[in-house]
């Protein structure tokens, strides 16, 4: 009997490998949801910066109002809007012989800004506005940069009028003239014309005049003088000290604190109007349209500009009043309202909204 030997064969199988991975559907899949997630995000993250460079801007302002509040506690009232000038000296420029200054309020708040080393620098009777060949203390304080008059929001300051005598090359400094983003209340004027004009009346003030025949009305700070706060008969907390304003390009002279034209604002129109302003000096990038510090260079006399507050914040600006406490003023405040919280002494029936 024969025996057959079995050899029990496995032949190999082929087993199907996986391989860990995504296929493209998956991979769009992914990235699609990637993207909404970031631009879900995005809105979120812009927005805690902004809230962030508001609080901060919030708190300049704040500093610069309490200091404000110091001088007047030191000195007896509000520090003057520009001077001091000789008593007839608006708008004539340099008067050989004259004391002649074009310091303006901001300049004077400085010590009370924990700024006192630049303070100690300033000579009162030396015109900042003079650059040929000043003292070198006074040109370390003309080209200051100052972060706590900077608004974090605004790029802008960053940057000194005239940095690198990119737009007169006179006799101005190299490093330029330092800007901030804070203003003084100017009041309800066209201009920074001394006083002296017959106040309007509230239909005046309601009327919607033109720049030019726009009676004038003066803020807390003017011309050789700043108020004092029994002056300001509407209530401290009723009348606007400073709001944010946007110095623009490097050739916009606005915001330059050692010049009597630069930190100055006007209710003459609303907070980030389109209008441009009326500058002698206007940075070629603010005359293009959609400007967000619009300008005009057409003013040809001394002291005769037209500044409206404006900031980088969305949908409005931070303001101080004169009783130092601060707060965010919108875009659509109503003209009127507006207007009455920049007189000191309207007896306007207003509130701050």
């Amino acid at each position: 009997m024969s025996s057959r030997c079995a050899v029990s064969g496995h032949s190999p199988r082929r087993e199907s490998i996986r391989r860990a991975g995504f296929t493209l559907v998956e991979l769009l899949v992914v990235i699609a949801i990637i993207g909404v997630l970031v631009a879900l995000l995005l809105p979120a993250v812009q927005a805690a910066r902004e809230a962030a460079r508001r609080s901060q801007c919030m708190n300049n302002t704040r500093q610069v109002a309490l200091a404000s509040q110091n001088y007047h506690a030191a000195m007896g009232s509000l520090p003057p809007g520009y001077g001091m000038l000789p008593a007839n000296g608006y708008g004539t420029g340099v008067t050989t012989g004259t004391p002649y200054a074009e310091w303006s309020w901001a300049a004077r708040i400085f010590s009370y800004m924990e700024q006192t080393t630049i303070a100690g620098q300033i000579d009162w009777n030396w015109n900042p506005g003079g650059t040929a060949a000043p003292p070198a203390t006074i040109k370390a304080v003309v080209d200051a940069k100052l972060p706590a008059f900077h608004c974090p929001a605004d790029d802008s300051t960053n940057t000194n009028w005239n940095e690198g005598k990119t737009c007169f090359a006179g006799a101005a400094l190299t490093e330029g003239y330092g800007r901030i983003s804070y203003a003084g209340n100017f009041g309800n004027c066209s201009d920074t014309n001394p006083p002296g004009k017959a106040p309007a009346t509230a239909s005046q003030l309601e009327a919607p005049h033109e720049p030019a025949r726009y009676p004038r009305i003066d803020g807390v700070f003017s011309y050789n003088h700043g108020d004092k706060f029994a002056q300001i008969t509407d209530g401290t907390s009723n009348t606007l000290l400073t709001a944010e304003i946007i110095p623009g390009g490097v050739c916009s002279i606005r915001g330059a604190f050692a010049y009597d034209e630069g930190p100055v604002f006007m209710q003459y129109r609303l907070p980030n109007d389109p209008t441009p302003d009326l500058v002698r000096w206007c940075d070629a990038t603010d005359k293009l349209p959609g400007a967000l510090a619009p300008c005009e260079d057409s003013v040809t006399q001394l002291n005769m500009v037209l500044h409206t507050a404006r900031s980088m914040h969305p949908g409005g600006l931070v303001i101080s009043m004169c009783d130092g406490s601060t707060n965010f003023i919108a875009d659509g405040i109503d003209l009127l309202v507006w207007r009455y919280l920049g007189t000191p002494r309207g007896d306007e029936p207003v509130s701050l909204p």
